[in-house]
């Protein structure tokens, strides 16, 4: 009974909170920010857990919204559980799409639709530390002209240039060493799902050629984001050296402040199968691919290098 008196307590609080923050923004004119993401079936019982951290931020977003394939859910809301219907509101929202483009969807129709404000990704699986947003914000204030990411990992080449495969790039790179934070470069490489801001209008077109997500890198949009930097000339900027994922304990995560898979989720995840060698092969596929592949002229390599980084990895 305890439990539910304070979690209607927190409930009531937090709308409050919200509403207060939605109202400030609209009268003083500040830029507005959308939280996107996407989910499918197997995700549905834990889902709330990943939009309540969200709701729990420090600041604010002025939507969240929840991007979903209406193949995967024949009667809609009523195939929905409860724990995420009773989160819906006007700033939680719900959008069907007609087109299953797997993680995709958190960015692919956000970015076209929401082209004045503040885009930030988020997964589904997550349990975010109340800072994060905060920290985006920060980031993003500072350097204006980049895609600002929680979690980054540094690409790393071989002594002929080319590049290394994915498990050999250091991964959180930032974490080990804080001098990479605040620094926009082409060579760090943003995972979408832990947190990442776009700046409005920021990436080029070719972003959203359905087509060629389609067959390059339909489950792995953290690449296909990547390359379309590249192709954009667009930096990706660290917000944060707190970006190690926890392995542990949802309840241990949010005591560390750190951010933490939420529990029963990761049984289908995308890394598994990526990071066996599959993220590579994705690499090679959309490099290859004609339009991307005129777009880079080839030089993705030189691109993406910025061997000043180096100096700070010591």
């Amino acid at each position: 009974m305890r439990t539910i008196i304070r979690t209607w307590i927190w409930e009531s609080k937090n709308k409050l909170r919200r509403t207060m923050t939605h109202l400030f923004r609209r009268l003083t004119g500040k830029q507005r920010i959308i939280v996107s993401l996407t989910s499918y079936p197997p995700r549905m019982a834990t889902i709330h857990e990943s939009i309540r951290s969200i709701l729990a931020q420090k600041t604010l977003p002025d939507k969240i919204i929840l991007w979903l394939y209406e193949g995967d859910f024949p009667n809609r809301e009523k195939d929905l559980p409860g724990t995420l219907t009773h989160l819906l509101a006007h700033d939680v929202q719900i959008r069907w799409v007609k087109e299953d483009l797997k993680p995709h969807k958190k960015y692919y129709w956000a970015l076209q639709e929401f082209t004045h404000d503040l885009v930030i990704t988020f997964d589904d699986d997550m349990i975010y530390p109340n800072t994060y947003i905060s920290e985006l914000m920060e980031t993003h204030c500072a350097h204006p002209s980049a895609v600002v990411s929680i979690r980054t990992h540094l690409i790393t080449f071989n002594a002929d240039g080319s590049l290394k495969p994915y498990n050999d790039w250091i991964f959180e790179a930032p974490a080990h060493c804080s001098s990479l934070l605040n620094r926009p470069s082409m060579r760090l490489f943003g995972t979408n799902g832990a947190g990442t801001l776009f700046p409005p209008r920021i990436m080029p077109a070719a972003t959203f050629d359905m087509e060629a997500i389609r067959r390059t890198a339909l489950r792995a949009d953290d690449i296909w984001i990547k390359v379309m930097q590249v192709v954009g000339r667009v930096p990706v900027v660290a917000a944060t050296s707190n970006q190690v994922i926890s392995l542990t304990s949802a309840d241990q995560a949010r005591a560390e402040n750190r951010i933490g898979f939420v529990p029963g989720s990761q049984e289908e995840a995308l890394w598994s199968s990526n990071s066996e060698g599959g993220n590579d092969e994705v690499i090679a596929k959309v490099l290859s691919y004609p339009s991307v592949k005129a777009a880079l002229n080839g030089d993705f390599e030189q691109l993406v290098r910025d061997d000043d980084l180096d100096n700070f990895l010591h």
